[in-house]
């Protein structure tokens, strides 16, 4: 059965989100900030519309980054530090980092 995209978990969608903003706007080195060129985690932020820290919107990015860790095969740390390093990594590029959360939000498996 084909993925069901118009039912997406917000952690999902907020990865689609994410890549988008990866995808026009990149960055490695910092997060970044709103507006301006955004590293994976950044991107995150920006797209739960964290300015402000409130609850939900860190959960939903803590579970983001969790999914994007897994599909990623990275171990999962607090404020995603293996996920920034992997977004860091020396010749890495924005099209990787933007198809990566692409396919953390469609793969099927439960974080």
């Amino acid at each position: 059965m084909p993925f069901d995209f118009t039912q997406l978990e917000p952690d999902r969608q907020l990865l689609l989100d994410g890549a988008k903003i990866v995808r026009e706007r990149w960055r490695q080195g910092d997060l970044g900030v709103n507006g301006e060129p955004r590293c994976v985690v950044g991107a995150l932020r920006e797209a739960a519309g964290l300015g402000e820290e409130t609850a939900g919107s860190y959960t939903l990015v803590r579970n983001a980054t969790a999914r994007l860790c897994k599909s990623l095969g990275l171990e999962k740390r607090v404020h995603g530090s293996t996920v920034t390093a992997w977004n860091d990594t020396p010749g890495r590029t924005a099209e990787e980092v933007a198809t990566a959360m692409e396919e953390a939000a469609m793969e099927t498996a439960h974080v």
